[in-house]
C-alpha cells in the first residue's frame, strides 16, 4: 500500500537554520522540498563566504575518495569503515591527499610498466627476427645495416631500384611476413643518403626503435626488451599487491571519509532549499504521517519555542508531486524492487506490489515446473543471500552492471520464492531435470501411484502430465488471464470513484462487462452449453459496455475490447514457454541417457556430463523467457487496465545521512 503523507512546513531564527538541517538529517525521514514564496520581504537562501567554500571543499573529497575508492577497487574490501580522525575538512583533506599521493604514485608506475610491455609486446617479436643480422655490422666503420618492411608485392621494384642507384653495392635478406616482407639491408655507408632516397621515394621506412630506447642499436634494444619482458610482469604485480594492501588497509577509512563528506556537502546544499528573511527561514517538505509526530516532538525537545512546525495531511487531489513511500508486509518488501523498475504508482493510487509479490512467482514457478532447477534456483539466491550478509557487491562484468550489497538479500528472497514455486509444480509435474526420474530405474513409485508408465519406475506425475496432458495446465492459464484483466478493469472502476472521475468509472464498467460477456459466451459455445440464462447475460454485458462506451466518450472502446481478449489469450504464454522448456529438458535427460547406455563404463560418465551440459546450456537460454514472460503479463496485460502508466508517481527520498540514521 502507499503509505499516508503530511506536509511539513518549520520556521525559525535564521542563526539556527544550519542545526536544525543537522536534526532533520539525523532524523532521516522528511523529504525537503525547495520552498517558493511570492512575498518580496523573503528570497531563497544562497551559499555566501565560508559556507560556499565549505561546500565546494566537500564536494572535492566526495569525488577524490570516490576516484580513490574506484582505483583501489575498496568498494567491498573488508576492514575499518569508521573514521576516527578528526571530522573537519582540513584534517580529512590532509589524510586524504597522503593517501591519494602513494596510491598516485602507485598508479603512474603501474601505467608506465604496462606501456612499456605493450611497446615490447609490438616490437620485440619483429626486432628480434632482424636482430642476430643487424648485430654483425652494428661496429663496422665502413658498412651500414638497417631493416625495413616492405610489402611483397613492391619487393622486386624496391629491391631493383636500390641495387641501381649503388650500383649493386649491397646485400638483400628477406624474412617471409605473409603480405609483407621483412628486409635486411647492408650498404656501404657512404651510400647511406642514396639509399634512404630510394626507401623514402618508395613510401617505406627504417625500422625504428621506441623514444624509450634512446640511441642504442636493435640489438642492444632486443636484449633490454628481453630483460623486461621477464622482471616487469612481476613488477606489475608487486604493485597490485601493494595497491590492495592499501585498500585493505585504507579501503574502510575512505568509504567513512567518503560517507562523512557526502552527507556535510548534501546538507549545505539543502539550505538552499530554504527562504529567509530578514532575522528568520522557513523550510518545507514531506514526512510520512506516521512519523509526524516524532519528528515534531524531536524539533520541540532540541528547540523549545525557537521554533515553529505546522504540518498538514497530504490533499491527494490538490497537492502537486507528493512522494510515494510503499510500506508493505515483509514478504512484500523484496518485490517492489520488480516494480522500482518503472515510476512509483501516483500517490492516492493503486499500489500493486503485492500483486507482483503473489503472481510473479506463481506464475514463474507454473512455467518451470521442475525440481532440479528449481534447486538450481535457489542455490543462486543462497549465493547472493552469503554475498550480501559478507558485505560484497556483485559485478556482473560482461554485463556491465553491478548489483549492490542493500539488494542482494531482496534479490535472493524472490528468487526463493519462484524456486519454491517451481519446486512444487516440479512435484506436481514429475519432472526432475525433465524425465529423469522417469527414466532412472529405482523401482516401484516411491512417492506417486502409477499414473502414467505401465512399468512403474521412477517418478511419476501425481496431478498433470503437461508434455502430454497440455489441458489443465492450458485452461489454468486462460482462468488466470480472465482473473487479471478483469481485476484491472474492476480497480480501474474503484479508484475511478474514489477520484470523482466517472469517466475512468464508464470505462471499467464497460471493459468489465464487455469481457465477462466475451468470456461466459466463449465458454458455452466452447462447451455446447448456450441457454436463455447465457444468452441474457452475454446480451446484458454487451449492453452496459455499449451504454459505458457512449458515457465515457471514449469510441475506441468498441476496438479496445478486442486488444484486452487478446490480452486475456496472452495468458498462454504460461502454457506455451513451459511446454517448450519442459520438452528441451525432456531431450536433454534423453540424450544423456541414450549416451550412456552406448558404450561401457565410461559412456554412463560421459552421459552424465552431456545431459548436464545440454540442460545448463538450455536454462541459461531460457531463463530469461521464465523470468520477462510472467513479467509481461503483469506489466502489459494487468498493470495498463487500472492506469499505472497514466500517471506515475515522485519516488520518496528523505533527507537523511548515508551512512544511516540514529
Amino acid at each position: 500500500m502507499i503509505a499516508k503523507m503530511d506536509q511539513i512546513t518549520v520556521v525559525g531564527c535564521r542563526k539556527d537554520a544550519p542545526k536544525v538541517l543537522v536534526s532533520l538529517q539525523s532524523l532521516g525521514v522528511v523529504q525537503l522540498d525547495p520552498l517558493e514564496v511570492e512575498d518580496s520581504r523573503l528570497n531563497r537562501l544562497r551559499l555566501e563566504g565560508d559556507d560556499r567554500a565549505d561546500k565546494e571543499g566537500w564536494e572535492a573529497v566526495v569525488a577524490r575518495s570516490g576516484a580513490l575508492l574506484d582505483v583501489l577497487n575498496a568498494s567491498d574490501v573488508q576492514g575499518s569503515g569508521r573514521w576516527k580522525g578528526p571530522s573537519a575538512l582540513s584534517d580529512i583533506n590532509e589524510h586524504l591527499e597522503a593517501v591519494g599521493s602513494q596510491v598516485d604514485e602507485l598508479v603512474a608506475e603501474r601505467a608506465e610498466l604496462a606501456d612499456t610491455l605493450d611497446v615490447i609486446d609490438t616490437f620485440l617479436p619483429t626486432l628480434r627476427e632482424v636482430a642476430p643480422y643487424l648485430a654483425l655490422f652494428e661496429n663496422s666503420n665502413y658498412l651500414y645495416s638497417t631493416a625495413l618492411s616492405v610489402p611483397s608485392d613492391m619487393y622486386e621494384k624496391v629491391s631493383a631500384a636500390l641495387s641501381a642507384t649503388v650500383e649493386e653495392r649491397l646485400l638483400l635478406a628477406s624474412i617471409d611476413q605473409g603480405r609483407n616482407l621483412l628486409v635486411v639491408l647492408v650498404g656501404l655507408k657512404a651510400d647511406l643518403d642514396k639509399l634512404r632516397g630510394v626507401i623514402n621515394r618508395s613510401g617505406l621506412s627504417e625500422l625504428g626503435l621506441p623514444d624509450d630506447y634512446g640511441e642504442r642499436s636493435i640489438a642492444k634494444a632486443v636484449h633490454m626488451m628481453e630483460e623486461q619482458s621477464r622482471t616487469f610482469p612481476r613488477q606489475y604485480a608487486l604493485i597490485g599487491e601493494k595497491l590492495s594492501e592499501l585498500a585493505n588497509e585504507q579501503g574502510g577509512r575512505l568509504r567513512a571519509m567518503h560517507t562523512i563528506a557526502s552527507n556535510n556537502s548534501n546538507r549545505l546544499g539543502r539550505l538552499e532549499d530554504m527562504v529567509q528573511g530578514r532575522y528568520g527561514f522557513a523550510l518545507q517538505g514531506w514526512v510520512p504521517s506516521s512519523e509526524r509526530v516524532r519528528v515534531a516532538e524531536s524539533l520541540k525537545k532540541q528547540y523549545k519555542d525557537e521554533l515553529a512546525i505546522e504540518s498538514r495531511a497530504a490533499d491527494q487531489h490538490h497537492d502537486q508531486n507528493i512522494p510515494v513511500l510503499l510500506d508493505n508486509p515483509s514478504w512484500v518488501k523484496p518485490f517492489q524492487g520488480l516494480l522500482a523498475l518503472f515510476s512509483p504508482p501516483k500517490y492516492g493510487s493503486f499500489d500493486p506490489s503485492w500483486t507482483l509479490a503473489v503472481f510473479f512467482p506463481f506464475f514463474f514457478g507454473l512455467v518451470v515446473g521442475d525440481i532440479g532447477f528449481s534447486l538450481m534456483f535457489a542455490g543462486i539466491g543462497l549465493f547472493l543471500r552469503r554475498r550480501g550478509r559478507s558485505g560484497r557487491s556483485l559485478s556482473l562484468g560482461p554485463l556491465g552492471i553491478v548489483i549492490p550489497v542493500r539488494a542482494l538479500a531482496p534479490i535472493s528472497t524472490v528468487i526463493y520464492w519462484c524456486a519454491g514455486w517451481g519446486a512444487l509444480f516440479g512435484f506436481l509435474f514429475g519432472e526432475f531435470f525433465g524425465n529423469f526420474l522417469e527414466r532412472f530405474p529405482i523401482g516401484q513409485p516411491v512417492f506417486y501411484t502409477n499414473l502414467h508408465h505401465e512399468a512403474g519406475y521412477g517418478l511419476i506425475p501425481i496431478a498433470l502430465f503437461r508434455v502430454e496432458v497440455f489441458t489443465p495446465i492450458l485452461l489454468v492459464s486462460l482462468a488466470f488471464g480472465v482473473l487479471q484483466v478483469l481485476a484491472g478493469w474492476a480497480i480501474r472502476v474503484i479508484y475511478g470513484i474514489k477520484h470523482n472521475d466517472m469517466r475512468h468509472v464508464y470505462e471499467g464498467v464497460g471493459m468489465f462487462s464487455g469481457l465477462l460477456a466475451l468470456v461466459i459466451f466463449a465458454t458455452s459455445f466452447l462447451t455446447g452449453n448456450i441457454n436463455p440464462v447465457v444468452t441474457g447475460l452475454v446480451l446484458t454485458g454487451l449492453l452496459i459496455f455499449i451504454v459505458a462506451t457512449v458515457l465515457a466518450r471514449m469510441p475506441l472502446m468498441l476496438l479496445e475490447i478486442f486488444s484486452n481478449s487478446g490480452h486475456i489469450l496472452s495468458y498462454l504464454r504460461i502454457f506455451a514457454v513451459g511446454l517448450s522448456a519442459a520438452l528441451v529438458a525432456n531431450l536433454a535427460t534423453d540424450l544423456g541417457f541414450a549416451i550412456g547406455g552406448s558404450l561401457p563404463i565410461i559412456g554412463p560418465i560421459l552421459g552424465i556430463l552431456v545431459g548436464l551440459s545440454v540442460h545448463l546450456i538450455a536454462i541459461a537460454l531460457t531463463i530469461i523467457g521464465h523470468t520477462l514472460q510472467p513479467l509481461r503479463l503483469q506489466y502489459v496485460e494487468f498493470f495498463t487496465k487500472f492506469g499505472f502508466y497514466d500517471e506515475s508517481g515522485r519516488p520518496y527520498r528523505p533527507f537523511r545521512l548515508l551512512g544511516g540514521n540514529s
